[in-house]
């Protein structure tokens, strides 16, 4: 996460007799530094400068702006005269500048504005507090001389200018020229804003560039008509300058969780939610906590919509057979498309044993490449009749599982009835043939799609599962290269227009409807193959360029709003193509996984990078959407919690792998072919379950592991008696990465031929 830096500088005593004596800028400077240095309200690294010469300040200047990080935030504030010269060009006057030389004794705008453009860091915030023009009315010291342009002279990309007024008015201090006169009356109001959280415009909990300006200003002009504070703006995103300390739940609201009134009780969820939407951290907690509490009050139509409202700001998949409602639920990655994914380090012959198990075992964590995905429920009609046992969560069944198996709560159901093991042999599959290099089941259990890579004609088809009929065909499309083919409820296929590497055009995404076959068209701004990733609510699409480049200029991801098809935001940083992304649960967080060896984590409601994480390929979110997974290029995975951005835990000779669905167990491989289970809480291996395969898949239920093993063979293993439960097919005939259903019923792999089959495996899941 970049620094919080401010650079203060302060001139009041001056050599030059012709140069009027402040009062104010000490004690703007003091109090300015206090409530940036605060880490409760602001928590900048602050350095202050007091009448020093121009040579001393300039040599400041220049350091500050060195050696900076892009996702530094950098804050320059002067306080003092502003003058100009005979050409117009802006000065600020030091503790030793001579208004007959300008040029040598003063800090010329020139140099700063040079600073500011070589300094690397995407936020840089100017800060001025003097004045530019002319008189001063009786009783007030104007800091400053005859019109100088300052926004004009400051302008430049991912810097903000705040001046106290524009190029014709005037600055005040306050009304004492001698003694200790109060702030000048923008200074002032910046203390205050920030100091009493008072300039938390919107109540979100967070106050950004744009409301400070926005609360200054109004004070400023109400207190002086005759100054206007002003303002340029080139960065994109929010500024966050501060954290309201003294946020509290509005009084509004709180009358109306309080009221006696069921009707009172009712609305005010309406604006909990809209806080938890809008709020930080803090705020969000609250609100949520409020909604919680009336999701168990006494009115049944009151918690009946409060929990409602819950499911609502919680979004919650679809969890396995017989979860309860509150049971974490898997959120299996998507895979990617063998022709397009990005090569792995390679693999040594001595090593090697079969190329496409390498190939699966070099593969980073989670969505990036080819994990499987989600997809619908079998058809009975078409597979082996079998009879379903209800699924009791009990107490005494997971510490069963605890005891024999070591995996925490990877068991946590346990089938009454009958208690055999797997058969065997699984029944015959479900072939069909011509249907595609690859399969993707989709969330909704209702489709699956099925996608062809030639060298003339790139086509995905979509699937009915229960009937096994195709119901579309989309040709000259592919799936987005992370193979990101459903949103999350299975509402709309994503494709992207065929690859040429002759194109110059940009890549359009299409979001196909699977009910109506309505279409939306998103022109992408990038071109190649591009990565895709779809919130938790469907509402929102991400996507960047996946091709890699050796051009400076950054990667931008864009953020899409689904429905309109418009752009929301661009997301700025990686230096290099991007081949991982992934939202997390709660639909704000937004993990990228670029070229450039880093994994970044981004607020898609802020616009900013909330962590960078370096020598990073790729990851997985927990289920809880609390944990991040990320392979490294030593062949170890690290945990980082997404709050803290803290690692909690690291997996050694691991290359990728998934969460069981609770989130306490991590089934990982790695290159030497050893399939291993880790205890996420303690970092520690729980068991090995085959030193001689390459993991493919776990079941969503984590009662599974699809493993290839040295003779070749797609095996599945149970979890807990890390025995082989039944061999389903061979590598020879896989074209991409099997998959599991949703509900773990179906285990599917698509053939290099254009064969797909479909094999039951209920008994087994």
């Amino acid at each position: 996460m970049g620094r919080r830096l401010a650079l203060l500088i302060a001139t009041y005593d001056y050599q030059d007799a012709g140069l009027r004596q402040l009062t104010s800028p000490a004690h703007d400077a003091e109090a300015w530094a206090a409530v940036l240095r605060d880490p409760d309200i602001a928590g900048f690294e602050v350095t202050t400068l007091i009448n020093q010469p121009h040579h001393l300040v300039g040599e400041a200047v220049g350091d500050f702006y060195r050696d900076r990080r892009r996702d530094d935030l950098t804050l320059l504030y002067f306080t003092g005269h502003g003058l100009k010269d005979d050409g117009g060009r802006l000065y600020l006057a030091m503790a030793n500048t001579r208004r007959d030389s300008l040029l040598f004794t003063a800090l010329s705008a020139e140099q700063i504005d040079q600073a500011m453009e070589g300094c690397a860091s995407r936020q840089k915030v100017l800060v001025l507090d003097c004045c530019y023009s002319g008189a001063f009315p009786a009783g007030r010291i104007s800091k400053g001389d005859t019109a100088v342009h300052a926004l004009e002279r400051f302008q430049g990309r991912g810097r903000t200018v705040l001046t106290a007024s524009d190029a014709t008015q005037y600055s005040f201090e306050g009304d004492q020229p001698q003694g200790h006169a109060a702030q000048s009356v923008f200074t002032r109001h910046l203390v205050a804003g920030l100091r009493d959280g008072s300039a938390d415009l919107d109540g979100d909990g967070d106050i950004t560039l744009d409301e400070l300006y926005g609360y200054v200003h109004d004070r400023v002009v109400d207190e002086m008509p005759q100054q206007r504070p002003k303002r340029l703006d080139s960065v994109e995103g929010r500024i966050v300058i501060a954290r309201n300390i003294n946020w509290t739940l509005p009084a509004h609201l709180c009358n109306a969780v309080a009221s006696p009134i069921a009707t009172d009780r009712l609305t005010a969820l309406d604006g909990l939610a809209h806080l938890h939407r809008i709020g930080n951290d803090v705020v969000r907690a609250r609100a949520l906590e409020e909604i919680r509490r009336l999701a168990d009050d006494d009115s049944k139509v009151v918690s009946a919509a409060a929990a409602t409202r819950l499911r609502s700001v919680l979004p919650t998949p679809p969890g396995p057979p017989g979860a309860p409602p509150d049971a974490p639920a898997p959120v299996p990655p998507a895979r990617s498309p063998a022709a397009l994914r990005p090569e792995p380090p390679p693999v040594p012959p001595s090593e090697r044993t079969s190329p496409t198990p390498e190939q699966a075992a070099a593969t980073p964590p989670g969505p990036h490449p080819g994990a499987p995905a989600p997809g619908p429920a079998p058809s009975r009609s078409r597979l082996r009749p079998r009879t379903r046992r209800a699924r009791v969560l009990t107490a005494a069944a997971t510490a069963l599982a605890l005891a024999a198996a070591g995996v925490g709560a990877f068991l946590a159901f346990r089938e009454t009835g009958d208690e055999s093991h797997c058969p065997r042999a699984v029944p015959s599959p479900d072939v069909l043939r011509g249907a595609g290099q690859g399969l993707v089941f989709s969330p909704d259990k209702k489709t699956f799609a099925t996608f062809t890579e030639t060298s003339d004609v790139d086509s995905v088809r979509l699937w009915d599962l229960r009937t096994r009929n195709a119901v579309a065909t989309v040709r000259r499309q592919a799936l987005p290269n992370n193979g990101e083919a459903f949103s999350p409820d299975g509402r709309f296929l994503v494709t992207q227009d065929q690859y040429d590497p002759d194109r110059t055009d940009p890549v359009t995404v299409h979001l196909r409807n699977t009910s109506t076959g309505r279409t939306t068209a998103i022109r992408t701004d990038h071109k190649g193959v591009v990565n895709v990733a779809v919130s938790p609510d469907g509402q929102s699409l991400a996507t960047a360029a996946a091709s890699r480049s050796d051009e400076e200029s950054p990667h931008p991801v864009r953020l899409w709003d689904v429905e309109s098809g418009k752009r929301t935001a661009t997301l700025t940083g990686h230096t290099d193509g991007i081949r991982y992304m992934a939202f997390g649960r709660d639909g704000e967080t937004l993990a990228t996984g670029s070229r450039d060896e880093t994994v970044r984590l981004w607020n898609v409601r802020t616009r900013k990078t909330i962590t960078t994480l370096t020598d990073a390929y790729g990851g997985m979110f927990s289920p809880d959407g609390r944990t991040l997974a990320v392979g490294g290029g030593d062949k170890v995975v690290r945990l980082w919690n997404v709050n803290t951005r803290k690692a909690i835990a690291t997996f050694p000779n691991t290359s990728y792998g998934w969460f069981s669905p609770d989130g306490r167990t991590f089934a990982g491989a790695g290159r030497d072919r050893t399939v291993r289970l880790w205890d996420v809480d303690t970092g520690k291996s729980i068991a090995v379950v085959t030193r001689s395969g390459s993991l493919v898949g776990l079941s969503p239920s984590g009662k599974a592991l699809a493993i290839v093993d040295k003779d070749e063979k797609v095996r599945l293993w149970d979890a807990a008696t890390r025995r082989p439960l039944t061999t389903v097919t061979t590598v020879s005939s896989i074209g991409s990465r099997p998959a599991f259903s949703p509900d773990g019923t179906i285990f599917a792999a698509a053939g290099k031929d254009g064969t797909v089959r479909l094999w039951d495996v209920a008994d087994c899941t």
